[in-house]
């Protein structure tokens, strides 16, 4: 476990019965306030993550689940800060040696390789927190505030001149000399 994350909640692969088991997580709320400034929001006032975890032969596992809460940010409009809800979907396999599984360099297949089991555990409050991070709306827009773009004035139009008005000055200077 590192100590630098702000929600761990590690749990052996070892201990889960070959049925799987249901967790449901919620941060107590001086680490919700962490949370908070890792996610770059103004608070947490309630979050909660339901998953299913699901062992998968001896070094492999899946979680499945739901993450929900709301997160109290500035609206991008108005500026007035406001509870924005969450909810985000849980899916991701876990696997002892997922780089042993990489058998090409296909940046796409690399991508979907499973997430690491460290140790035989897997934390899941670090879980929450990609999560959290994820559904997070990144110019959050309070309900009902509507954007208005101002109106520029229309200037009148200047008349246009014709390219001979300036030789014709220059004729009459001409005559003057």
């Amino acid at each position: 476990m590192q100590n630098d994350l702000p929600w761990t909640h590690e749990i052996e692969l070892a201990s889960i019965p070959q049925e799987g088991r249901s967790f449901e997580l919620a941060p107590d709320k001086a680490t919700r306030k962490r949370l908070a400034e890792v996610a770059d929001v103004i608070s947490i006032p309630a979050l909660k993550m339901l998953v299913e975890v699901r062992p998968i032969g001896k070094d492999a596992a899946e979680v499945v689940g739901k993450l929900e809460g709301a997160v109290r940010q500035a609206c991008v409009v108005s500026l007035d800060e406001f509870d924005n809800p969450i909810s985000e979907n849980i899916s991701v396999d876990f696997a002892v040696n997922p780089e042993s599984e990489a058998e090409t360099d296909d940046e796409e297949e690399i991508e979907d390789l499973p997430d690491p089991i460290i140790d035989g555990k897997i934390d899941l409050g670090t879980l929450g927190t990609e999560f959290l991070i994820l559904a997070i709306d990144p110019y959050p827009r309070k309900p009902g505030v509507e954007f208005s773009a101002p109106v520029a004035e229309e200037a009148a139009p200047e008349p246009k001149q014709s390219p001979f008005e300036g030789l014709s000055g220059l004729k009459d200077r001409i005559k003057k000399q």
